[in-house]
């Protein structure tokens, strides 16, 4: 009575009056209005016409749109649905932020980028990304609670179980979650690494949904006795004979072949990419090389991937399992690296298929591979190693191959970029020189001594943790101060304000050549210690001599040769794309120059 009383008293015009304004069109008859015959006649008992209907009397008893399943869960009637969302699009048009000023003018290429709405996300719905980042110590960043927060969770259940994406979602109620506790001393980071009973790796459920039951199985998804063997058997199908040498001239020679393809002259200015070109790229040859993945090059013009594209598939893979810290970009990273991860996995499953093969067939598909691909035949032979273990295809693939991969590349082409980007800045050119002399002497002290340069150089400038789940009550001495924790925390280590620890790196600021190799701990310690350490200094040994021998090493002028980063608490800092339109966890470009020419390439 209220709604038809103020009517009245305001003079409002008709219903039909009402549907003209909005550009729809009239009812005729009383059953356009509702079909029910009950409504329509009492609405004919008291109107008598339908260009009689009172505004609110229409509004309210006007019959409402049929439920679409699957679809909209709201079902208002056709004038209630255009009226709103004509008034929606009127609010849009007549924002500034959403005409005139959304334009990267206006906006940064940052801005610009998050504000950008994501399809593959409820169809663009901002509303999850709004209260995830509002409120990100309440909310999962699967739960239904933010992505369908105006549907009762009962019907949602209801809804996502027809559209079979009810595993996409937590239903767990909203519940606080507590922040993690953070360890920064040399000595806290040693005895949480150490003790992988009361402190275990987080990442197991990472990779059960990227890889499945396989990804479960992976050396980093727990802690158990399994767990230490297929760390094990993947450690000795990787360190076979003569690996050292392999892997000095595979760097050396990959690395100067990047520099000729990749480098160009400006001005008369030699100039490359290290970082994107070179330093990401050099661990992607090294990783196709290793287990066989479908690169492709010119030498092997069959691959699917570039090597851009290779790159990318595997740093998100890391980035999803090790990583994942921005809530609000969570659920779509998480879809979009499983999507990915599972196209690049099946085509790795048929490569170690054909591998098991035996008798004429394999001889025939190896000759064939060894014909095409002149990259494979160390995969070959690792992929065979593993079969010898009792390992089959499936977890061939998916436990040892596709998560090694992806825990490896991303991770060792960031340290070649930290290190240089150290001796690059004023605080390590003067050692340039030095390394200069030591990279043009082959032999074993200059090995030495460059392998130091490179291990002080990610030390300075490295950015490193690691996080763990407690299991137990314990007191953790973090440098003198005691820090409590309970089942359940979740801690982390850094190793930033630890490797400059004047107790354990005298001099801290100061690069010496002389400490030991044992006492860094950017490869970690304990169980899950880097397996690939030993291979990644010999990597890095040899990047670092083949780009150091290079005369009169610096930045490119202006912006272009810096790397673009911005520092974040605790000495680390957040990665930006070369546009600087987004955070990336990796450094994506640094460009540098050198005087004369490229070393020739070694004849094969």
């Amino acid at each position: 009575m209220l709604g038809l009383q103020q009517g009245r008293a305001w003079n409002l015009g008709s219903f039909n009056e009402f549907r003209k304004f909005f550009g729809l069109k009239p009812h005729d008859t009383f059953e356009d209005i509702n079909s029910d015959p009950t409504v329509a006649d009492q609405l004919r008992h008291l109107y008598e016409h339908p260009d009689f209907v009172e505004i609110y009397t229409g509004l309210v008893t006007e019959e409402a749109k049929v439920p679409m399943v699957p679809g909209v869960g709201i079902a208002p009637t056709f004038t209630i649905s255009r009226a709103v969302l004509s008034d929606a699009v009127a609010l849009v048009r007549g924002d500034r932020f959403y005409t005139i000023d959304y334009n990267t003018k206006s906006l940064t290429n940052w801005g610009y980028s998050e504000v950008q709405y994501n399809l593959n996300v409820e169809q663009g719905c901002m509303m999850s990304k709004l209260i995830l980042r509002t409120l990100p110590d309440w909310f999962k960043p699967d739960s239904i609670y933010a992505h369908y927060p105006m549907t009762i969770p009962s019907e949602n259940r209801k809804i996502m179980r027809n559209l079979k994406r009810e595993q996409d979602y937590s239903w767990d109620r909203p519940a606080f979650i507590p922040p993690r506790v953070n360890l920064t001393s040399y000595v806290g980071a040693k005895y949480l690494l150490e003790r992988g009973q009361e402190y275990n790796v987080p990442w197991g459920e990472a990779t059960g949904w990227l890889f499945g039951k396989g990804g479960l199985d992976f050396m980093l998804s727990g802690d158990t006795k399994m767990h230490a063997q297929q760390k094990q058997i993947m450690g000795e199908a990787l360190y076979k004979d003569n690996w050292t040498q392999h892997i000095k001239e595979f760097y050396e020679d990959i690395t100067l072949k990047l520099l000729h393809e990749k480098s160009f002259k400006v001005a008369g200015m030699n100039m490359v990419d290290i970082t994107r070109d070179v330093g990401n790229l050099a661990q992607i040859h090294f990783a196709a090389n290793v287990f066989s993945l479908p690169l492709k090059t010119e030498e092997s013009p069959h691959g699917v991937y570039s090597e851009q594209e290779l790159y990318m598939v595997l740093a998100v893979i890391f980035v999803c399992i090790f990583h994942d810290l921005d809530p609000a970009r969570s659920f779509p990273l998480r879809h979009a690296t499983r999507a990915v991860a599972q196209q690049l996995g099946k085509m790795v499953e048929a490569n170690v298929q054909s591998v098991s093969m035996t008798g004429m067939v394999a001889g025939i598909v190896d000759k064939f591979r060894e014909n095409q691909n002149p990259l494979s035949d160390y995969g070959v032979h690792m992929v065979r190693r593993l079969l010898d273990s009792g390992l089959g295809v499936s977890e061939i693939t998916w436990s040892q191959i596709l998560p090694t991969a992806g825990a490896m590349v991303a991770n060792q082409a960031q340290v070649f970029t930290q290190l240089l980007d150290y001796y690059l800045s004023p605080e390590g050119a003067p050692h340039l020189p030095a390394i200069n002399k030591w990279a043009k002497i082959n032999t074993a002290e200059a090995d030495k001594k460059i392998l130091h340069y490179a291990m002080e150089g990610i030390r300075l400038n490295g950015t490193f943790g690691s996080h763990r789940e407690a299991k137990v009550n314990d007191t953790i001495d973090d440098g003198g101060r005691q820090v409590r924790v309970k089942p359940g925390d979740k801690v982390f280590c850094s190793s930033v304000q630890a490797n400059r620890e004047a107790e354990f790196f005298p001099d801290p600021d100061t690069v010496r050549l002389d400490r030991p190799l044992d006492s860094y701990i950017h490869y970690g310690a304990g169980p899950h210690a880097c397996l690939g350490r030993d291979a990644s200094r010999v990597a890095l040994t040899a990047m670092l001599r083949t780009v150091g021998r290079l005369d009169n090493l610096r930045r490119a002028p202006g912006p272009q040769g810096q790397l673009k980063k911005i520092p974040r608490p605790g000495g680390f800092v957040e990665y930006m794309r070369s546009d600087w339109g987004g955070y990336f966890p990796f450094p994506t470009t640094m460009r540098i120059c050198w005087d004369g020419d490229l070393p020739p390439l070694k004849r094969k």
